[in-house]
Formats: C-alpha cells, structure tokens, sequence
C-alpha cells in the first residue's frame, strides 16, 4: 500500500492516523511522517498496517519467510535453531524457498554486523569465488562465509584480525545455500570513522 491508498482507506473507515498508530503500536507522529512522504515505511510497518486495514487481502500483498534462527559469524559452532516466527520480504524476486538466519559474531562485520538478517537461498549451493554462503559440518556446526578459489576457502571479511581464513578439503562439509540479501536497520550499519 501506498501513503495515498492508506490515507484514502482510513478516511473510507472514519479513522485517525492517531487509531492507525494505536493499533499498529507506532508512535503516532512517525506514522504521519511516513504518510506525508517523510520518510518510508518499513517492509514489518506495512505488513501491520494491511493487518489492521486489510486482512482478508494480507497473503496475497507481502510475502513472508521463516526466521530459522542464527548463523554464526566466526568459528563453525552449533546454531541456535528456532520456528515459528516469519519475517516479511519486499523483493518479489526472493527465491522460493528462502529463508532467513541472524547473523551472530563479528567474522564478517566488513560486510554485515551481528545481528543482520540473511535471506538464504538453499536451492543454490553452486559454490562461485566472491559469493557468501551458510555452510555446515557433518558435526551439524555451521558458519556464514564469503567463498574464495585458489586455494578453496572459506573467508572472514572483519575488522578482527583473530578470524582465519577456512581451508576446504580437508573436512566434508555441506553447502546450506547462498546468501541472497541482507537485512539490517540504519541503527546497524557499519559506520565510517570520523
């Protein structure tokens, strides 16, 4: 929905932007920003805000995908596996069977800080040098690196010095999927030193 489509349909019900705000649980001055072309809405704030105004249209508006958890960013370690929750995608292009991890460690802050939101696409396993990928052990222990050839590896890209470079062969390994897209919030973006 469009600011304009969700002006019109709360004058259509006889709502406030006010009741919008209580309802979606936003501040009610953000939401008017939002609505006046200030600032965008989120993917999450238009997923609640057709919730409340059009709930019988909401699976066919944004599509979602379940958040299975966290992938760790450093050493191969187990990982927290969770279900049940289910994160919202704008890209119409998301690969069928995505689905989202959490980065947690600090191995790849270069590229994504603990705590981003990876969309992973477990049909593509093709491995291809300057591609990140999920990768697993036969110990069930996984971890999120970029791909590198010559010699095959798997690559930190951190400001922490401590992470190593993954040499492959020597362990079998399975290839989860690629990383498709990254999810993370201005607050989390990696900042340039003053």
């Amino acid at each position: 929905m469009r600011p304009e489509q969700i002006r019109a349909e709360l004058d259509a019900r006889g709502m406030m932007i006010r009741d919008l705000a209580e309802a979606i649980g936003m501040n009610q001055n953000y939401l008017g920003k939002a609505l006046r072309g200030d600032r965008k809405l989120t993917a999450e704030e238009l997923l609640a805000i057709q919730q409340v105004l059009q709930p019988e249209d909401l699976s066919n508006r944004i599509r979602t995908i379940p958040l299975l958890g966290s992938v760790p960013a450093g050493k191969f370690r187990a990982a927290e596996q969770q279900g049940g929750r289910r994160i919202p995608v704008s890209d119409p292009e998301t690969p069928p069977n995505a689905y989202a991890l959490e980065v947690d460690g600090n191995s790849m802050d270069l590229v994504v800080p603990s705590g981003t939101t990876l969309t992973i696409d477990p049909d593509d396993k093709a491995l291809w040098p300057g591609r990140r990928y999920v990768i697993q052990t036969e110990d069930g222990e996984t971890t999120f690196k970029e791909f590198q050839s010559d010699p095959a590896r798997l690559v930190p890209l951190s400001t922490d010095d401590s992470h190593q470079d993954i040499l492959l062969g020597a362990e079998p390994i399975t290839i989860l999927g690629r990383v498709y897209a990254y999810t993370m919030r201005d607050a989390d973006l990696p900042r340039r030193p003053r």
